[in-house]
């Protein structure tokens, strides 16, 4: 019997980091579940239970920090892959602390960003 694809939630503000995003986890063998907005992933949370979450950190609104600290109060654990185009050593800090598994520097390298998820997902 087959295992269930892995499903990564993806949450970033730019419609074509998130469907650049997608086409890669697709050709990886990943089911991509991509989302615009904070609250967009938040309601589908409420539902499901991704394998991963791929957070970028900068959006309007509620931004990864946030997303972060809601993920800490939810009964569920999903590991959480920050990627971003935040320089300096403070955004990563912070991310960790609220409960971040990896965190990754855009513009990304799609080898290891795969490797990043499956490392994530296996802690």
């Amino acid at each position: 019997m087959s295992r269930p694809a892995t499903r990564i939630a993806i949450l970033d503000d730019d419609p074509s980091v998130r469907a650049a995003l997608g086409r890669l986890l697709n050709s990886s063998g990943m089911v991509p579940v991509l989302h615009a907005s904070s609250a967009a992933l938040i309601n589908y949370l409420e539902r499901e239970t991704p394998d991963c979450l791929l957070l970028d950190l900068l959006m309007p609104g509620a931004d990864g920090i946030d997303v972060l600290g809601h993920m800490a109060r939810l009964p569920i654990r999903v590991p959480i892959v920050v990627i971003t185009a935040t320089d300096g050593s403070m955004p990563a800090e912070a991310c960790f602390a609220a409960g971040a598994s990896a965190y990754l520097r855009k513009p990304l390298n799609a080898d290891e960003l795969i490797q990043t998820i499956e490392m994530a997902i296996l802690q």
